[in-house]
């Protein structure tokens, strides 16, 4: 049986009077009718709760980091592996444990002594490699588009000495690490050769799913496995994080403090998106716009098991039109 559900706040004539007022005129077909609608409900949505952004966006906002246990052990990681110049540092996870938010919010906090290449894509050759990285680093001069490949790591080597003599570190920053193929990462391992005084000249950090840790086991990738010295699992959040997460994204969006989730409906919210934040924001966005059809603030296990439902296929702003 399919669930339609209706907002007791807002009728289709509200909507259609709203739209009139704003100048907007009425689509000649359903279709644009029923686009007019949903974008109302979504805007009367927004104003319900008082938000201008969702506080469960799935898209990674630094402004959104929330310090749980796994992720500042991460973050410890992270610097400690960077700042020690231990060559490589690799953080996995599974889809959906915020490897991606913890990237951002690292990034959006790196101070002047750190000159930072980030490689979204890791689908590039070494050339292009060896591109992004005399790019980041400011170079001058040549330009290094006409550089043959033994040219360009000749390019980077002084630009990185250049770099330690201003008492600055090169990092590079590979997101989706576990698609890169054997030539690449071959390649990472000969820029990790280079020294100067005994100390690595650049920083390499690896962000991946867990199939790198697998990938890595390969007897041809011994050598680069090997080279790892500061390794980090990322976790998904514990049943005692979820409220203060979810407070957390609810303050950072600004949104009414009236606004609250029961308990219960906490713990159902671990209990199916097993703590994985991706899926914690899609469950609580899902759960705040069945409470908006009830009129309601709060945010009760219903109605995270309604926006369950929704995910399995069921909308739950739908209407009849």
């Amino acid at each position: 049986m399919k669930v339609i559900l209706k907002s007791s706040r807002l009728g289709e004539e509200d909507i259609a009077n709203s739209a009139d007022r704003r100048g907007i005129s009425s689509p000649p077909d359903q279709t644009g009718r029923q686009a007019l609608l949903r974008v109302d409900l979504l805007d009367s949505y927004r104003e319900f709760f008082g938000f201008e952004r969702s506080p469960f966006s799935i898209c990674p906002d630094p402004e959104f980091f929330f310090f749980s246990r796994s992720a500042a052990e991460a973050l410890n990681h992270l610097r400690y592996g960077i700042y020690e110049g231990l060559g490589f540092t690799m953080i996995v996870g599974e889809p959906g444990t915020g490897k991606s938010m913890l990237l951002r919010y690292f990034l959006s906090k790196v101070g002047e002594d750190l000159r930072i290449a980030h490689i979204p894509d890791p689908r590039l050759s070494r050339r292009e490699l060896l591109l992004e990285l005399v790019g980041s680093q400011g170079a001058s001069g040549t330009s290094p588009q006409d550089l043959t490949e033994r040219g360009l790591i000749q390019q980077v080597h002084d630009l990185l000495l250049a770099a330690r003599q201003q008492s600055k570190k090169a990092v590079i920053f590979l997101d989706e690490a576990q698609g890169l193929d054997f030539e690449f990462l071959e390649g990472l391992r000969l820029l990790s050769n280079l020294e100067s005084d005994g100390h690595k000249l650049i920083q390499i950090v690896l962000f991946g799913q867990s199939e790198l840790e697998e990938r890595l086991g390969e007897r041809r990738l011994r050598q680069f496995d090997q080279r790892i010295l500061v390794r980090y699992h990322l976790l998904p959040l514990e049943l005692d994080e979820i409220q203060p997460y979810i407070q957390h994204q609810l303050s950072a969006a600004r949104v009414d403090s009236g606004v609250e989730f029961d308990p219960e409906a906490t713990n159902k919210v671990y209990e199916i998106s097993k703590g994985l934040p991706r899926m914690v924001n899609v469950m609580c966005e899902r759960a705040l716009m069945s409470a908006f059809t009830g009129n309601s603030r709060r945010v009760g296990v219903n109605n995270v098991l309604e926006g369950w439902e929704s995910l399995q296929g069921i909308r739950i702003l739908e209407k009849r039109l």
